[in-house]
């Protein structure tokens, strides 16, 4: 059926070209000013042939042309276009990022022994890292705590011979204090007795001596709580070891704080070596031999051998 129709409009557009010159009554009457045709003229332009040049054809007659040949049509192509969002392939949670049962247990170990969780997964180099770490945090701290306690003592005994008083059951403020006034007259009058004056007689015009004399009496330091530095030199030397005892309980303070930054750091490494397959380390072996000497026979020779 497409090849019929093609074939009648190829037909049709030569006719309807030669149809131009004749009427519906007969030829087309010839102008009086038109050239008479002459039988030697030369030959009809190519416009006239009866060959249709692809040009002159009309966009549904080129349609019905490539539709009646004998080629396939080309398949359109897709038009690429952008991928929805949903539908982007998710990447795949990898098996060793879930926090399973297992890894759970292997982090808990290592909160609460740091490398215990590696040894279970046989990393013994990274759990023998976490345990020196912990050994030597444990030991600093015992160390500053040891040397907090013996500053402690030595400046008790310093203000027990110096000074004349017993520090042993007091408190820290008192401590510092006999550290900050060279006598307990000295403290007396340039604090208690300022902050009596600050109560008790802001109003000059009309002073309350009873109750200033009577917080004085109750504020003064006398008796066991009193004391007094014979020289300058063990005053200093009291203030001296007051401060190296605070300032190794504050390295005892940060020891354990680098503990607990040790225990964070084991769990982390313990959960992230949970998901990867166990580290394969090469053997090692000790190896004792003996051997006789092949330049004396009456002689051995002796060695150790070790294999990693």
């Amino acid at each position: 059926m497409r090849r019929a129709l093609a074939l009648v409009l190829l037909l049709a557009v030569p006719a309807a070209s030669f149809a131009q010159d004749f009427t519906a009554f007969g030829p087309r009457p010839v102008s009086p000013f038109s050239v008479p045709l002459d039988p030697a003229a030369p030959p009809a332009p190519e416009w006239l042939a009866t060959t249709v040049a692809p040009e002159m054809l009309s966009p549904l007659t080129l349609e019905v042309r490539s539709l009646s040949s004998d080629k396939p049509a080309k398949p359109k192509k897709e038009k690429k276009g952008r991928k929805k969002k949903d539908e982007k392939p998710k990447p795949a949670q990898p098996a060793g990022m879930a926090l399973g049962p297992e890894r759970a247990r292997i982090l808990l170990r290592s909160l609460t022994v740091p490398g215990w969780g590696q040894a279970t997964m046989g990393r013994r180099t990274s759990a023998k890292w976490f345990v020196a770490a912990e050994a030597g945090v444990w030991t600093a701290f015992g160390a500053f705590r040891a040397q907090e306690v013996m500053r402690r003592e030595s400046a008790m005994r310093t203000a027990r011979l110096a000074a004349g008083i017993d520090l042993r059951g007091r408190d820290e403020e008192f401590q510092r204090i006999v550290g900050s006034f060279v006598s307990s007259e000295e403290y007396n009058l340039l604090v208690v007795a300022r902050d009596a004056a600050n109560i008790y007689l802001l109003d000059p015009y009309h002073p309350d001596m009873e109750g200033y004399r009577a917080y004085v009496a109750a504020h003064s330091l006398s008796g066991a709580d009193a004391w007094n530095w014979g020289s300058l030199e063990s005053f200093r030397k009291y203030s001296a070891q007051r401060k190296d005892a605070n300032r190794a309980g504050l390295r005892a303070n940060t020891a354990i704080a680098v503990g607990i930054a040790n225990r964070i750091a084991s769990a982390i490494h313990a959960a992230r070596a949970a998901g990867r397959a166990p580290a394969v380390e090469p053997p090692r072996s000790w190896n004792f031999e003996v051997t006789p000497d092949p330049r004396d026979g009456d002689a051995v020779r002796a060695g150790l051998r070790v294999t990693f």
